[in-house]
């Protein structure tokens, strides 16, 4: 999945992995795995390396089982994670692919999105709506919201990622 916090990502991860596959959020170690209370989002950034880290292992042995198909509920850019997982995917002879939400207002967001200078202040207008969404769920700030929109990449696709998976995994570690 590809987009925005509070756009539907979460609600289209689970219609496409309904028939026998599985939607995997990267949220839900912080209702699952932290406090005793799993109703309560208990995010917290010194946490983020130990939920993805989590999340990976989740992923890499549903792959491992062949379970399809397999819905990954992120922002999913060019990051380390995602390039994990698509590596391991293409390993285990996944087809991969990018879906977006599909809720009216992240299909306006989308369009805005393409020019995003001309849109500023569209897309600030968005940021505030979208942070109230999120209000109920993850609390994603105002000002988080404005920084994925500024590094929202239009151009970034499948063949571009996995490109990218297969140079990384071919290149020595650091």
């Amino acid at each position: 999945m590809r987009g925005l916090p509070s756009c539907g990502k979460t609600t289209r991860a689970k219609e496409l992995a309904a028939n026998g596959g599985l939607a995997f959020e990267f949220d839900e170690y912080f209702y699952t795995q932290i406090g005793e209370d799993h109703t309560h989002y208990d995010w917290s950034k010194d946490l983020l390396a130990d939920a993805r880290q989590w999340n990976v292992a989740r992923i890499t042995a549903a792959l491992d089982q062949g379970i399809s198909p397999i819905v990954i509920d992120d922002d999913n850019g060019l990051g380390k994670t995602t390039l994990s997982c698509v590596r391991h995917a293409l390993k285990c002879g996944y087809q991969i692919e990018f879906r977006e939400p599909q809720s009216p207002w992240w299909r306006e967001i989308r369009q805005l999105l393409r020019d995003k200078q001309t849109n500023r202040e569209a897309l600030e207008n968005w940021a505030d709506k979208l942070t109230g969404l999120s209000r109920s769920t993850h609390r994603v700030p105002y000002e988080s919201f404005l920084r994925r929109m500024e590094h929202w990449q239009d151009d970034l696709n499948v063949e571009r990622i996995i490109e990218k998976a297969i140079r990384s995994a071919a290149s020595p570690s650091k």
